[in-house]
């Protein structure tokens, strides 16, 4: 709950700290579109450094460099404001739990590439192709599931009399465009030789919310908010489904996760997750679980093309033994 309180306390503060936070000259406060450059993305930030030099610094952390050098890729890239935010935000958390401030190097590479990603679109799309009525949905590289809007901006009191402007929002975690935390762009159709550059406002808090969650806690591939579907068979013979239910999926180590077990986390019922090299998994008890008996059924697998886990094991209740089918599916919005 104290997390919780933190982070909102952070995105706030990061906000109105968003003007004054780096001392960078702001290049890009404009909404004008930019030419055509004959360089590719990467590139052409590399040579901006009064803006990106933290940027190009951690997108080679993340081993980013290659994807925006050679794929083709829409970008809608944060500046090094939006990353000092963030920084600012993760170390105001870190003085309230008594711990020395972070740094760019001590941010897990994994970090970065996974909050990297969530700006990076697949395929080519200027600002144009935004221009629907209600925008569009929009897939980052990692699979995530972004909304898009063009919109006209007011000026002088009149309503969509000013320049077109392009609003990025992250859904967090909701379906209902109240709940989301959006950016807008200030300089779009940067076209680059493998793809366009859009630049976000200096207000944007890097990672939208998620960064401090993401920096303070250990992750891996595999750590993240899930939404799960399964069904307990009892020895009766009756049954008991879910669906949709929402689990987090908590790194142990580089390839270990532990999960609610089923729909039994009021029971403290919580399974490890071990993932091998060819993607089978092995079910055991989490160590703090309330059950230890809790073991595969049958094959248990993670699929990287669905991005979910699709398991199949039990546990052994006061009345015998209780079977679970169930896929944990990354929850991409």
């Amino acid at each position: 709950m104290f997390l919780k309180h933190v982070l909102c306390f952070c995105v706030l503060s990061g906000m109105m700290l968003g003007n004054s936070a780096c001392r960078k000259d702001n290049t890009y406060r404009t909404v004008k579109t930019a030419a055509k450059v004959n360089t590719s993305i990467y590139d052409y930030l590399s040579k901006q450094q009064e803006n990106f030099d933290t940027l190009i610094y951690i997108i080679n952390k993340a081993g980013l460099a290659d994807t925006l050098k050679n794929s083709t890729v829409t970008f809608i890239a944060p500046i090094d404001q939006n990353i000092a935010v963030a920084m600012q935000n993760l170390n105001l958390y870190r003085r309230a739990q008594h711990l020395a401030n972070a740094t760019l190097d001590s941010v897990a590479p994994f970090v970065w590439r996974t909050l990297l990603l969530r700006y990076m679109i697949t395929g080519n799309k200027t600002a144009a192709s935004f221009s629907l009525k209600d925008g569009l949905d929009v897939n980052t590289l990692n699979r995530r599931r972004l909304h898009v809007d063009g919109v006209q901006s007011n000026t002088e009191g009149v309503v969509q009399s000013g320049a077109y402007l392009l609003k990025y929002s992250d859904m967090n975690g909701s379906r209902f465009v109240k709940d989301w935390i959006f950016s807008y762009v200030n300089t779009a159709d940067i076209q680059c030789t493998n793809g366009t550059l859009h630049i976000l406002e200096p207000t944007h808090v890097f990672g939208f919310k998620s960064f401090v969650e993401k920096a303070t806690i250990l992750q891996n591939k595999y750590s993240d908010y899930y939404l799960a579907t399964g069904t307990i068979f009892f020895p009766t013979g009756t049954n008991r489904p879910w669906y949709d239910r929402l689990k987090v999926v908590t790194a142990v180590d580089s390839v270990t996760c532990d999960v609610e077990g089923a729909d039994l986390l009021s029971s403290s019922y919580i399974i490890r997750l071990t993932v091998a090299p060819d993607n089978t998994v092995t079910v055991t008890p989490a160590p703090q679980s309330a059950n230890h008996t809790l073991r595969n059924d049958g094959n248990c697998k993670y699929d990287d093309a669905l991005q979910a886990f699709v398991l199949h094991y039990k546990y052994t209740g006061s009345s015998g033994k209780r079977h679970i089918d169930e896929v944990i599916s990354l929850r991409n919005f």
